[in-house]
């Protein structure tokens, strides 16, 4: 009873305390920048590698003995590392000229040039770099689907770049595959060619014909590493900050607040 009657004395103590705190939290929510999450669905896609993995059970000694090694197909975290690298960030910021858009503060759209501020070194696309990687989040579930998605403050750009990320992630190692497979398949007629042994000779052919058929899988197919199964779309909702949520948390923690206020004063009250 002392404490309901303290509280009820301090009444507007508290209200106070828990209308600054809404107040507080209300100027927050509309300080803060919005934040819209564009997201696609992605999965990895599968090589063919029967023929090579044909060749080296039935082969796989006198491959050894010839020093030939063949590159194991490409898994879904070497795709995701190189997703995320700094070097494949950068030309994707270079190609698609997207400085303007990162730092748009320093921006000038009528002029089309950037606001020169006193000891602000010129922006490069390192600069892009750190911010870009903040903006990208990737998430694997158990049943191999990939999820990449792009939160941005405007949610036409957020899913240009998630759509853009993944075109261009294949493109790139599409043409790096193209290229592995011509040197392999150079050095393989090379080995074809001072070679008499008749069973180094059938996996060599055979190893030949694998890299052959790689590569013109690499040449006809575009998703040549993720395939998209769900293209991102502009998010109509934005994912933060989640102003009602932060309202009524910032309400409830100035009651507690106003109550512990309250306690407190009375506790220094009565040790004097």
């Amino acid at each position: 009873l002392e404490l309901i009657r303290t509280l009820l004395q301090a009444w507007k103590s508290i209200v106070g305390i828990t209308i600054l705190s809404t107040g507080l939290a209300v100027a927050y929510v509309f300080y803060v920048p919005e934040s819209f999450k564009a997201e696609t669905l992605l999965a990895r896609v599968q090589e063919e590698s029967s023929s090579t993995s044909s060749a080296l059970s039935q082969f796989g000694g006198l491959a050894a003995m010839a020093g030939i090694t063949i590159p194991s197909s490409s898994n879904v975290e070497r795709v995701l590392a190189t997703l995320e690298s700094r070097e494949f960030l950068k030309n994707f910021i270079s190609s698609r000229n997207l400085l303007p858009i990162i730092f748009e503060d320093n921006w000038d759209k009528s002029s089309e040039s950037w606001i020169e501020i006193e000891g602000q070194e010129e922006i490069t696309p390192e600069d892009g770099i750190i911010p870009l990687q903040g903006a990208i989040e990737v998430d694997k579930d158990k049943s191999g689907l990939i999820t990449l998605s792009i939160s941005w403050a405007d949610p036409e750009v957020a899913a240009q770049w998630a759509n853009d990320l993944v075109q261009q992630l294949n493109g790139q190692l599409r043409e790096q595959a193209i290229t592995d497979s011509q040197k392999r398949v150079g050095y393989l007629e090379q080995e074809l060619a001072k070679t008499t042994l008749q069973g180094m000779r059938a996996v060599l052919y055979s190893l030949l014909e694998s890299e052959k058929q790689k590569a013109m899988l690499a040449n006809v197919n575009e998703d040549f590493a993720l395939k998209v199964i769900d293209p991102a779309v502009a998010p109509e909702t934005r994912e933060k900050p989640k102003r009602k949520l932060i309202v009524a948390l910032g309400g409830v923690c100035g009651g507690f607040l106003g109550i512990f206020a309250v306690f407190f004063a009375q506790f220094l009250q009565k040790l004097k």
